[in-house]
């Protein structure tokens, strides 16, 4: 049993890499001609345009591995069923639930390599091609709203415009409230550097709001003690998908203490918790597949069945992210809900051809 299952896990692994490495390059090639209109601009050459879309690959390679499961497992064992080698390993007794089972054994080393790949290597890749790109074209980093960043740590309220690409917080006001939440000073700085476990206000304008008066001093430096330190800042620059899931538990744990709303960061970060189970789902609703696939069609229907299968999984996925938000689902829920549709299709399915 040992030999069928390295044999079916072969041809499995080998459909699944070579999914991947065709998707890659489409991806390279797309990405690549957008950036074409950018190449040119002040130091953004054609070299760090390549660069520029090559670091996206690892981000792109994690997000598109559930679908290369279920297309890679459908064609390598649609290739067996092609030769007649499902027929005879059936012949010989073996379950499609067994055949399923040898095709999972076989991805569980591509899994964990996924998952590595997709939190240790792809935040700081996507991080540092977004850094080089926006000081090739002389940008900065913005929060992608009109205001800039707005914050909460404690009793003040923090607003910055924009972080320059080494690091230093450019346009801060600071907010401070009293406990029966009354304005009681407003600090305004034209930038901030990090100095030891804080932050160094530059140039900077404060003003004390009392009852009877407004009085304002004008300051050169001023210290700026808070718990946003520079790791939280570049969490805070990137969409949740793009952290790993230490940064996005970290970040979660920050905005709860300060009574801030954390759910779009939950969903993102059980997102992720689900994604193995979500590959081994898309593996035990390929098998069923194939063996459909082989009364009825051959791979070319393979492929269009797991392409529609992918994309309503990822309209599914995203739609359930959004109606969690809405109705104040649990986040472990919402996350969870496309893969187990997929798991009990799989049941139904194996019920059905046995």
């Amino acid at each position: 049993m040992r030999i069928l299952d390295r044999y079916v896990g072969q041809s499995v692994q080998l459909a699944v890499l070579g999914v991947l490495g065709v998707v890659m390059m489409l991806f390279i090639l797309i990405n690549y001609v957008t950036e074409f209109e950018k190449i040119g601009r002040a130091d953004y050459t054609t070299l760090k345009a390549f660069t520029y879309v090559l670091l996206w690959l690892p981000k792109l390679v994690y997000q598109f591995f559930p679908m290369a499961a279920l297309l890679g497992t459908m064609l390598g064992l649609g290739l067996l069923a092609g030769h007649s080698e499902l027929v005879v390993i059936r012949a010989a007794g073996v379950s499609k639930l067994r055949i399923a089972l040898a095709a999972i054994k076989s991805l569980l080393a591509l899994i964990l390599i996924a998952f590595f790949i997709g939190e240790v290597v792809a935040p700081p890749a996507e991080q540092y091609a977004e850094q080089m790109k926006l000081q090739a074209l002389g940008s900065r980093i913005s929060f992608n709203t009109t205001f800039g960043l707005w914050l909460r740590d404690g009793r003040t309220v923090i607003n910055v415009r924009t972080v320059e690409p080494d690091g230093r917080l450019a346009g801060i006001t600071l907010y401070e409230f009293d406990d029966q939440r009354r304005l009681v000073r407003r600090i305004e700085a034209r930038s901030a550097v990090r100095q030891g476990e804080g932050w160094q206000l530059q140039q900077v304008t404060v003003s004390d709001l009392r009852a009877d008066r407004v009085t304002s001093e004008h300051r050169e430096t001023l210290p700026w003690r808070t718990r946003l330190d520079r790791e939280l800042v570049g969490t805070i620059s990137y969409h949740p998908d793009s952290l790993s899931l230490w940064n996005q538990y970290a970040y979660i744990r920050y905005l709860k203490r300060n009574g801030l709303d954390a759910r779009l960061y939950e969903l993102a970060m059980w997102n992720k918790i689900v994604m193995p189970l979500t590959i081994l789902a898309m593996v035990l609703l390929a098998v069923p597949f194939v063996f459909v696939s082989v009364r009825h069609g051959g791979i070319g229907r393979q492929v269009l069945f797991g392409f529609l299968i992918g994309i309503v999984f990822y309209i599914l996925d995203r739609l359930m992210g959004q109606v969690g938000l809405v109705y104040d689902m649990p986040a472990w829920l919402a996350a969870s809900t496309p893969t187990l549709v997929i798991l009990i299709a799989s049941a139904w399915l194996y019920r059905r051809l046995n």
